[in-house]
């Protein structure tokens, strides 16, 4: 198999750096971590194992629906979740810099939001089965951080359930049990961030072997204790809740990003964007990462996030680095660009 080299590896994960990095001005990115941007420079931290760390809240933010059209949302902007709607595999939700929308049935996009409320959703993460209820932190447009907030209304009122003042850029629901989240802040706290109550409080576990800061989290559809984190040194996985890690075999030289699970039958089927220097692309592996077979055609550009509908689960989505998406209606065999 072929190999990248570091630079080449290294200079493809610029534009997903200055995704994840986007509050840090490109100045600063370029110069920390060697030009690829703060986030992905940063080694895992160590910490406290079961450390509590927060349960503050405070009142929710009142806000009135909007289907404000959302004209040529792409431009200055940059993506940081999706996720499709449970009961209705055409209608997805896209977290990004300047709020969240929605594509309808009819490919008509809209802010959920008006234009004053619109926040920076970081670790944008959705409810598998409840369509209403979404998962975010970020920053308001105010400035400052949201903290770990809910919305159970698709985005009208946002409520802050925990971690005042701390910004989680990856965040992921355990879709076995909507109760466990897992948490990664770029600023306000530090390493991995654990919750088992639905976000109330959280914990920190030991983190042993986790070499990278992750760019994204992903649960294992039917194991809650099972968590993947995809970094610049390859895809990691812990079967125990985050304590300890290990990297996934044949992954520290062609990293995995946009990662996707779903489950079929006795198996956990990976979906992602592999940074192959000799064929990147899509890939699938049914076998826990030891080999990944390449996708049909059809996408173009650097896909940074992935998903998959949770009643057709054939049905998958991806996005790039552009803004642009892609829908494949038979589990990646053929791609479509969605206008």
């Amino acid at each position: 198999m072929s190999q990248p080299d570091t630079n080449n590896r290294w200079m493809k994960w610029m534009p997903i750096a200055m995704i994840a990095c986007c509050a840090i001005p490109v100045t600063t990115a370029l110069f920390l971590g060697g030009g690829i941007g703060a986030w992905f420079g940063r080694s895992s931290q160590q910490a406290t194992s079961d450390r509590s760390i927060s349960q503050s809240s405070t009142q929710p933010t009142n806000v009135d629906a909007s289907l404000e059209k959302a004209v040529n949302w792409q431009a200055n902007n940059h993506v940081h979740g999706l996720a499709v709607n449970p009961d209705n595999p055409q209608v997805l939700y896209v977290a990004s810099h300047n709020g969240l929308l929605k594509r309808s049935e009819t490919g008509e996009w809209f802010w959920m939001e008006p234009e004053k409320e619109r926040a920076d959703y970081m670790g944008f993460t959705a409810h598998p089965t409840d369509s209403q209820r979404f998962y975010a932190s970020g920053h308001p447009h105010s400035g400052g951080n949201l903290g770990f907030q809910i919305t159970e209304n698709q985005g009208r009122n946002w409520k802050q359930i925990s971690l005042p003042g701390v910004d989680l850029h990856a965040m992921a629901i355990a879709p076995s049990n909507p109760n466990v989240f897992y948490g990664w802040p770029a600023s306000g706290a530090r390493g991995l961030h654990v919750s088992t109550d639905g976000g109330k409080t959280w914990t920190q576990p030991l983190m042993a072997g986790l070499r990278a800061a992750p760019f994204s989290l992903a649960v294992d559809p039917v194991n809650p204790d099972r968590v993947f984190a995809t970094t610049r040194l390859g895809l990691y996985q812990s079967t125990n809740s985050g304590s300890n890690w290990a990297l996934v075999p044949n992954t520290q030289d062609a990293p995995i990003i946009g990662l996707a699970l779903e489950n079929q039958g006795e198996i956990t089927v990976m979906y992602g964007y592999r940074f192959l220097k000799s064929s990147p692309g899509l890939y699938r592996s049914r076998d826990g990462g030891k080999t990944w077979e390449k996708l049909g055609n059809g996408t173009k550009g650097t896909i940074v996030y992935m998903a998959i509908a949770p009643s057709k689960p054939q049905i998958l989505y991806a996005i790039n680095d552009r803004n642009t998406l892609f829908q494949s209606p038979d589990g990646g065999k053929t791609w479509k660009q969605l206008v």
